[in-house]
């Protein structure tokens, strides 16, 4: 298999002496005064994604349109070009495992110094002491000098990045020693070292400078168990990101089961060419894709009419990321219409929310256990910090609203400030305030519209697909949770138009961008975009609006029929 791989990587390597420079200009080329700059092969793969995404959406129409006109192409040839499509844009998102690109020997340090350390070392450290703790343990290690030149990220309540020597690390090393027992800090310090002859230099100390370890106690019971069992090491982090590549195999396959081959190939060119969620952010990291393999493993399950099953794997998933939990709002809108028509609720519904009480009987007691009975309030106020920080690769509603032309980083970074970005938070945290009542208002409509296009729907898994928009429209997540439009493909089954927009959406995520070079505007962008394809899935699954029908639909029946939910 490592032979197999090597050899298309090499093939695709040896590609880069025709690649035609005018693709750079087509796709790649920035406002004016900002050259791009990128490595030859990220360059292939990215025109190699938009092509493959839009050329999978012209061939989706020409397949429409073939069907129309009562001449469909054979089943077994378009199953065989599924599959080499499925095939291509899975190891696209992988860069063909080119070991030369991204990250060396198929592993994050970056993601990994956080989701290893942080889960393994939970207990001492928290949600707030991994970037102290780092710094004293490498004074320990003789690195003193460098340690006062540094800067890092205050992950306490001033959330800002702030120079070593404002952080007591020099005067109270007790701040951090104190949690640990000899034995472990010992093993604390010794990965330490690790991370830092593996990623020396500037990589190294803009470690401490992101927003530290974030994950909510489910997973850090399964990351600490995993993360236990051996030090820091080049062979353990192999095995490591393998977690996730068999993960995202998984999922794809999951949709092959329950929707068929067509909806198998649609997620995974979408995930193979999107641009918000691709390798860069969470490739070759520690569990990552746990809580998208589990939102897919509940669609599924809800397809194949597992619901008790499905009940448990969506919960898990909202443990995992907290933000799933919108996934259940059609889901719940299906079940109150239900219940408003037939004045009790349906037995499928009584198993999935059946399921849902039973993951939370068993997961969040077994995390207690591991991560102590205060994670969890610990928990929300960590992540209502991080919640209230704006983030350049934020994504959504809300950065649509609170992005303003004199607010652009481009206008308001100051790099003479300990953390440049400050003045640019400061300006989005009050835009954000000013413009809340717009914001509530736009959800509100969001979420009526949702409850109109699903007025008639009886399967609950098209209520779980449908609720992607409002995910988007009420949270402002990172860009790679965006790998949930993964979940829209299953709507191209009832919605067939749907398909080549969902493509060409992957396809013009990666030209926009291209087409901007300030970090804010190019997150911008990309939130008006997946905002604005979130509310074709809404109309394209609605029904002009029409008061008499809406009065009809909610009216019961004389002699209601069972409902069926599959």
């Amino acid at each position: 298999m490592s032979v197999w791989l090597s050899s298309l990587s090499s093939s695709a390597s040896s590609l880069l002496g025709s690649y035609p420079k005018f693709l750079d200009t087509l796709f790649f080329q920035r406002w004016p005064g900002a050259l791009l700059q990128r490595d030859p092969f990220e360059n292939f793969t990215v025109a190699l994604s938009i092509g493959l995404a839009f050329g999978a959406a012209g061939l989706l129409m020409l397949e429409h349109r073939a069907r129309r006109l009562g001449q469909p192409y054979p089943e077994r040839k378009a199953r065989r070009i599924g599959i080499l499509l499925t095939v291509v844009s899975f190891l696209l998102y992988f860069d063909f495992f080119n070991p030369n690109t991204r990250y060396a020997n198929y592993y994050h340090r970056h993601e990994l110094y956080h989701y290893y350390l942080g889960s393994k070392y939970f207990t001492e450290v928290g949600y707030d002491r991994l970037y102290t703790c780092t710094a004293i343990a490498e004074v320990e290690l003789g690195r003193g000098a460098q340690i006062r030149k540094r800067e890092i990220r205050d992950l306490g309540a001033k959330n800002l990045i702030m120079p070593t020597t404002e952080t007591y690390i020099f005067d109270d090393p007790g701040q951090c020693k104190n949690h640990f027992v000899p034995e472990r800090w010992d093993a604390f310090k010794q990965d330490i070292a690790w991370f830092e002859q593996s990623s020396r230099g500037e990589y190294w100390e803009n470690m401490q400078k992101d927003h530290g370890y974030n994950p909510p106690p489910v997973w850090t019971m399964a990351g600490k168990a995993i993360s236990s069992l051996a030090p820091a090491g080049d062979g353990f982090f192999k095995l490591l990101a393998l977690i996730d590549i068999t993960l995202q195999l998984g999922a794809v396959l999951l949709i092959n089961w329950a929707f068929g081959w067509r909806a198998m190939t649609l997620a995974t060119i979408f995930w193979g060419c999107n641009a918000p969620a691709n390798f860069y952010w969470t490739g070759g990291a520690f569990m990552r894709q746990d809580w998208i393999f589990l939102a897919i493993a509940a669609l599924c399950l809800l397809r194949k009419r597992y619901f008790i099953l499905a009940g448990v794997a969506l919960t898990w998933s909202t443990l995992l990321r907290i933000f799933p939990v919108a996934l259940f709002g059609g889901i719940g809108i299906i079940a109150l219409f239900h219940l408003l028509r037939h004045r009790r609720p349906h037995p499928d519904h009584l198993r999935f929310f059946g399921g849902v009480a039973l993951a939370v009987a068993l997961l969040v007691p077994a995390s207690m256990a591991v991560t102590g009975r205060d994670a969890y309030r610990e928990f929300a106020a960590h992540i209502g910090l991080h919640k209230d920080t704006p983030l350049t690769n934020h994504m959504g509603l809300e950065t649509m609203l609170v992005h303003d032309w004199q607010g652009r980083m481009v206008f308001s970074r100051d790099d003479r400030m300990d953390d440049p970005f400050e003045g640019w938070k400061a300006g989005r945290t009050e835009r954000k305030h000013t413009l809340r009542p717009v914001f509530l208002a736009i959800n509100a409509f969001m979420l009526a519209w949702l409850a109109w296009a699903l007025h008639r729907t009886k399967l609950l898994w098209v209520g779980m697909a449908l609720s992607v928009p409002i995910i988007i429209s009420l949270t402002n997540l990172t860009c790679y949770y965006f790998s949930v439009f993964l979940a829209v493909a299953v709507l191209v089954r009832p919605r067939p138009a749907l398909g080549p927009a969902y493509l060409a959406l992957a396809g013009a995520s990666q030209v926009l961008l291209g087409r901007f070079y300030w970090i804010d505007d190019k997150y911008t962008a990309e939130s008006y975009l997946f905002v604005a394809f979130g509310l074709c899935m809404l109309y394209a699954y609605s029904r002009p609006f029409k008061l008499a029908e809406l009065v009809a639909s909610v009216r019961p029946k004389s002699k209601p029929a069972m409902l069926r939910s599959s």
